[in-house]
């Protein structure tokens, strides 16, 4: 009987641990967070297009490219939390006055890279170039308008 109530105890201070530091995360920390989601996103679209188009080897890394392209893209409706506008970020206040648009256009990038996947998925070259042209649209758009120019 002792060691179920310990063990229970200690489970309990767990999970409120957990959920403390869940809780806790700063505008700072989520800023920093987008920052990498963001950089993720970057990395994985110049990888697939390094491959894509010959410019390196390795076919065979291209699915987990955009496997992870895809994931991320699922990630993007949540990286811009309210209390996130100011201090080290590129976003634009717009963001928030514009909540509905930009929503449209996050959903955009999430299916364009849902897309992307499953055009590489089944090997389909040209329906492969017209989800990657939809990705770089998606994120030109949402760039091009909320996004602050670089110096």
């Amino acid at each position: 009987m002792r060691r179920s109530t310990t063990a229970a105890l200690l489970a309990l201070a767990t999970l409120a641990f957990a959920g403390n530091s869940i809780a806790a995360t700063t505008p700072a920390d989520a800023i920093k967070y987008r920052k990498a989601v963001m950089s993720a996103m970057a990395g994985h679209t110049s990888a697939f297009s390094l491959i894509n188009f010959g410019r390196v080897e390795h076919r065979d890394h291209l699915l987990a490219h955009v496997d992870a392209l895809a994931a991320l893209g699922t990630q993007l409706k949540v990286l811009f939390p309210a209390g996130t506008g100011t201090g080290d970020t590129d976003a634009l206040p717009l963001i928030w006055q514009e909540q509905e648009k930009f929503g449209q256009l996050i959903t955009a990038s999430e299916k364009s890279t849902a897309e992307l996947r499953a055009a590489v998925t089944t090997g389909d070259k040209a329906a492969t170039m017209k989800a990657f042209k939809a990705v770089g649209e998606s994120c030109k758009g949402c760039h091009d308008r909320y996004r602050k120019e670089d110096d």
